[in-house]
């Protein structure tokens, strides 16, 4: 049986993902397959507005690569690059933390 390896099964996926809409993958992905959404543009500031199941309205920043919103879109499916308060959990392989290798 093979070994699961969570970490590069999720490396892969994300990598499928952002070929899939052709484009870099310097940002995190999160899936709102189901909610309702939109981007409105206000001066020289594009906004994504979505809304929880719970009705709630969440606004973020949408992000620019050399002037251009990254909006990428395909035939079902539409990614918005943005900024929102998000909590980050930063995996690392343990064989590279410097402070245990000083120890």
């Amino acid at each position: 049986m093979a070994k699961k390896e969570p970490v590069l099964d999720f490396e892969q996926s994300r990598k499928r993902v952002v070929d899939y809409f052709g484009c870099d993958s310097d940002f995190f992905i999160k899936p709102l397959l189901d909610l309702e959404w939109t981007v409105k543009e206000s001066e020289d500031f594009y906004f994504l507005s979505y809304w929880t199941a719970e009705g709630k309205k969440i606004d973020a920043v949408v992000v620019k690569k050399g002037g251009q919103p990254m909006i990428y879109k395909t035939k079902d499916y539409t990614m918005v690059v943005a900024i929102d308060c998000v909590k980050i959990g930063f995996i690392f392989r343990n064989g590279k933390n410097l402070a245990a290798e000083q120890a």
